[in-house]
């Protein structure tokens, strides 16, 4: 083996390039009947990439030393960010999978010609409810699919916290679940009178791609700061997609 790791060191960064771009392949969907393989190979390279520039090291065999250490870290960079890229731009299919049925009745989230601010002068929110002191506006991040912030008005409320719950409505899939609820989350001290609880309060939709349509039950919850206990207050549909990671 130590004779191996000394006279194969160039090798094991073109092998290990290799089994990383077998690795993405993988990921994105082709057949994964040896990923498994492909993975322990992975781990053993990475493993006796730094035995082999021990011996290198022992050796002063500099030269060799930087440039496996060097091809190596290009690889590893390069491929880490090739496969950022891909996946980033590989749809998902989501939209497509849960098409918006056609006599449901939906919302969109207004849009804003400026993505800092969330206004726009020729819309305004508009109230989705018999009462008037209670109603959910979502917003649209121009340019940025999945992305959007919400404006609730709610009247009487202890001290708690508001957060959101959303849901594909074909299948009642909970969307973005580890992350929605706490992104969404905004602390309100008790109120006695109706106000603006929550006010662009940035969530994300991580399910979807770029203009890949499909509806969404958006849930509106209360948390008792107190008892704990959780309430619904309101919910509404709306036609969203998802931020392509």
């Amino acid at each position: 083996m130590k004779t191996f790791l000394k006279h194969y060191w160039l090798s094991l960064p073109v092998f290990l390039a290799v089994l990383l771009c077998l690795g993405i392949l993988l990921m994105l969907g082709y057949p994964t009947s040896l990923d498994l393989l492909v993975g322990l190979l992975e781990l053993l390279v990475i493993l006796a990439l730094p035995v082999s520039w021990f011996f290198l090291t022992r050796k002063k065999e500099w030269k060799k030393f930087a440039v496996s250490f060097g091809l190596s870290a290009f690889v590893v960079l390069t491929l880490c960010v090739f496969s950022t890229i891909v996946s980033m731009s590989s749809p998902d299919g989501f939209g497509r999978s849960h098409p918006i049925p056609p006599d449901l009745q939906y919302d969109i989230p207004l849009k804003s010609s400026d993505p800092f601010i969330y206004e726009s002068k020729d819309q305004t929110a508009q109230v989705d409810s018999t009462d008037l002191n209670t109603w959910l506006q979502i917003w649209d991040n121009p340019g940025q699919g999945g992305i959007y912030k919400y404006d609730f008005h709610y009247g009487t409320l202890p001290a708690g916290e508001i957060f959101l719950k959303c849901y594909e409505v074909t299948d009642n899939i909970r969307l973005s679940e580890d992350s929605l609820s706490v992104k969404s989350k905004v602390a309100v001290p008790a109120n006695h009178s109706f106000s603006k609880i929550v006010g662009k309060q940035e969530f994300i939709i991580y399910e979807g791609d770029f203009g890949d349509y499909y509806a969404a039950r958006i849930e509106v919850w209360f948390r008792d700061v107190e008892t704990g206990a959780e309430c619904k207050l309101l919910e509404k549909i709306y036609r969203v997609d998802g931020w392509m990671r």
